[in-house]
């Protein structure tokens, strides 16, 4: 089963279901970006009057990450590289795997540096191209016992992910940036629903995670 998330905005009850959205396939990405793209455009209109006549423009967004933006954008990697550390542990330290857990593990494992490199792509010297130690010791306790419990973990993870990319994306300015963080963001929705299909869960809200995790973002 494939779902996907979308950003539209600081609010939560702006965001479109994932239900609905579940036959998005590949536009997922997009489907995350025009309502964001578009809240952000109206929100820079300005308007200049005369005595004579009132016009208004609109500045469109910059492509390139502003300064804020990379400290955004340097946290999300830092989450990625996290999360690819957190999937390591548990791969070699959780006995038990299954050919096909240990597969998917490793998948998501790889995917999450695969995203960590492509943000370090957009940062160029800013990228910080390490781990949060502190998320990580965080998190560390919960990649271990049964395989089970793990998945579980993971999915809890990733659903964090995916509300922490959300919150990243209501406060990026530059398009380069806000594309990249919606492709991941749609991509750890599907995640979610993967790894607790594989740990046994049959709960259709929980496999569509109706209610998502927390935000990381606040304890940066």
């Amino acid at each position: 089963m494939e779902i996907e998330v979308t950003q539209s905005g600081v609010e939560a009850e702006r965001r479109l279901p994932r239900r609905g959205i579940l036959a998005a396939g590949i536009g997922g990405a997009a489907l995350s970006l025009l309502p964001f793209l578009s809240g952000r455009a109206s929100a820079s209109a300005t308007t200049d009057s005369t005595p004579e006549e009132s016009s208004t423009t609109t500045t469109a967004p910059p492509r390139q990450p502003t300064d804020d933006d990379v400290t955004l954008l340097a946290y999300a990697q830092q989450l990625e590289l996290t999360a690819a550390g957190l999937y390591e542990q548990a791969i070699n330290g959780v006995a038990g795997w299954s050919d096909v857990q240990a597969a998917v593990m490793t998948e998501m494992r790889e995917s999450h540096l695969a995203y960590g490199n492509t943000l370090s792509g957009l940062l160029g010297k800013s990228a910080p191209s390490t781990r949060s130690e502190e998320l990580f010791a965080e998190w560390k306790s919960q990649f271990a016992g049964s395989t089970d419990d793990v998945l579980k973990a993971a999915a809890q993870l990733e659903s964090a992910a995916v509300a922490t990319h959300l919150d990243v994306l209501a406060k990026l300015q530059g398009l380069n940036g806000a594309s990249t963080v919606a492709s991941i963001q749609v991509a750890e929705a599907r995640h979610c629903t993967a790894l607790l299909d594989l740990a046994g869960s049959t709960d259709l809200s929980e496999l569509l995670v109706d209610t998502e995790a927390d935000s990381l973002l606040g304890n940066a």
